[in-house]
């Protein structure tokens, strides 16, 4: 098989986005972690030994309630909430790019996610925790959503400027162990 034929309509540029996007949430759980590590008092290697195996969502889920436990001042645990508010927007996105093949859209120049289960149009598949209330799920087709390569950059875009600002932030109020690397580059800057 060809990358051609195992990428189907997806290009090099979707695929440098899919990884770019991808690579953002990845750091914005490490950020989590480490601002979860200096909540408690511990090393970032045993928060990320013990939180490893959640997904995004129960990161963020377990990094807000942590916060609110330690009673970190309100204003700061609101910042950090909204700061989190974007990777959230686009958490579907990215859990998408990692378990769904793609398939053309039906706009012009557009990608979607293929999914695998075509059932018939009564029965919709479930895509929401299994401890969820029934009235806040949504359906397959409810949240199907079409991307072109502008609309992948932009949320890659606004994934990096938000990243930054929340990590400035937590540095800033004392969240997070500003990095030696972090302090020496905002030095030269």
């Amino acid at each position: 098989m060809t990358r051609m034929e195992m990428s189907g309509c997806l290009t090099e540029r979707h695929l440098m986005l899919f990884g770019t996007i991808v690579q953002w949430f990845a750091r914005y759980e490490v950020l989590m972690q480490e601002v979860m590590a200096t909540a408690l008092g511990s090393d970032s290697a045993a928060v990320m030994l013990l939180t490893r195996s959640l997904a995004f969502g129960d990161k963020r889920r377990a990094l807000l309630s942590l916060l609110r436990h330690r009673r970190v001042p309100r204003d700061q645990f609101d910042a950090v909430h909204a700061y989190l508010e974007i990777p959230h927007t686009f958490n579907m996105l990215c859990d998408d790019i990692k378990h769904a093949g793609w398939i053309a859209g039906t706009s012009p120049n557009s990608i979607q996610p293929d999914w695998i289960l075509r059932p018939a149009p009564t029965v919709r598949p479930m895509r929401m925790a299994a401890d969820t209330v029934a009235e806040d799920f949504l359906t397959d087709e409810d949240e199907r959503q079409e991307y072109t390569l502008d609309s992948l950059g932009e949320a890659a875009e606004t994934l990096g400027r938000n990243y930054e600002l929340l990590s400035g932030y937590v540095g800033e109020v004392g969240l997070i162990e500003r990095r030696m690397d972090e302090a020496a580059s905002s030095r030269r800057a």
